[in-house]
C-alpha cells in the first residue's frame, strides 16, 4: 500500500513539475494544497500516537526491570540507562511532531485564507497571484503583510519537518512505526514542493524589499552628497565673505 501510494504522490508531483516549467509559472492550487496538508497532519497525528505508544511501553520496560530481583545489578543498570535514554529520544521526537502539526494547522490557516480572498476577487488563482505580485513592488502594506506571514509559515513548516527526520535517525522504531514515520515522510515531502512554488510565488516581496533597501540607500547617499555640496559651497562663500571684509579693511587702513 506504501509503495503504491509513494508512486501515485511521486507521479502527481512529477506532473505538477512539468506543467510548471511548462508555464514558466508555478502551478499552485491552494484547494490541493490544503487537502495535502490536512492529509500530512492526520498522517503526523498517526506518526504521535504510534510514538507515544512506543515511550509508554518503554516505561512498562523499566518499571518491570527496576522491580525484578536476582539479577546482575550491573547488566540491569546498563539496560535501565539504555530504555532510559530511548524514552528522552522519543519524547524529543514527539515534541518536533506536535510542534510540526501545530506549524502545519497554521499552514492551512494561512492557505484557507488565500483561497478566500481568491474566490472573493472573482479571478483565476494565476491572475489573482500576479495582482498580488504586483502589489508587492509597489510596496503595497496589506500584500506585504500577507505574503510575509506566508513565507514565515512554509519556512518554519520546512524547519520543523528537517528537525523531526534528524530525530528520527536517531531512534529504534518497530516496524509499525517505521511505516506510519514513511508515510509521513512522503507527504512532507509533496508539500515541500508545493511549499517551494508557494515561496517563488511570493518571493516578490524579498526582491520588493531589496528594491526598496536600494532606494532607501541610494536615497540616503544622495542626501549626504547633497549636504556634502552645500556645506562647501557654504564654506567657499564664507571665505569669500571673509576675504571681502579683509580687503575692505587694508583699503580703509591706508
Amino acid at each position: 500500500m506504501n509503495k503504491v501510494l509513494a508512486g501515485a504522490l511521486a507521479s502527481a508531483a512529477l506532473t505538477a513539475s512539468s506543467l510548471a516549467h511548462a508555464s514558466g509559472w508555478p502551478v499552485f492550487d491552494a484547494a490541493n494544497f490544503i487537502k495535502n496538508t490536512m492529509t500530512a497532519a492526520q498522517a503526523l497525528k498517526t506518526e504521535i500516537y504510534e510514538n507515544t505508544n512506543i515511550v509508554y511501553q518503554n516505561k512498562m520496560m523499566l518499571n518491570q526491570l527496576q522491580q525484578a530481583v536476582g539479577l546482575d545489578s550491573v547488566a540491569m543498570a546498563t539496560q535501565a540507562m539504555g530504555i532510559q535514554e530511548d524514552i528522552q529520544k522519543h519524547q524529543r521526537y514527539g515534541r518536533a511532531m506536535q510542534e510540526l502539526y501545530g506549524s502545519l494547522a497554521n499552514n492551512a490557516d494561512f492557505l484557507s485564507n488565500v483561497q478566500g480572498l481568491v474566490a472573493s476577487s472573482g479571478k483565476t488563482p494565476d491572475q489573482w497571484f500576479r495582482d498580488q505580485r504586483t502589489l508587492l513592488e509597489t510596496g503595497d502594506k496589506t500584500a506585504k503583510r500577507l505574503f510575509g506571514l506566508g513565507q514565515d509559515v512554509t519556512k518554519n513548516n520546512e524547519k520543523l519537518a528537517q528537525r523531526r527526520r534528524d530525530l528520527q535517525q536517531d531512534l529504534n522504531m518497530n516496524q509499525t512505526a517505521q511505516a506510519t514515520a514513511q508515510l509521513t515522510n512522503q507527504m512532507l515531502d509533496v508539500m515541500a514542493g508545493q511549499n517551494a512554488d508557494l515561496l517563488q510565488l511570493i518571493g516578490a516581496k524579498t526582491q520588493a524589499d531589496a528594491v526598496k533597501d536600494q532606494k532607501v540607500n541610494a536615497d540616503t547617499a544622495e542626501k549626504t552628497a547633497a549636504a556634502e555640496q552645500l556645506a562647501r559651497q557654504q564654506a567657499d562663500e564664507l571665505q569669500k565673505l571673509r576675504q571681502q571684509v579683509f580687503n575692505r579693511g587694508t583699503l580703509s587702513g591706508k
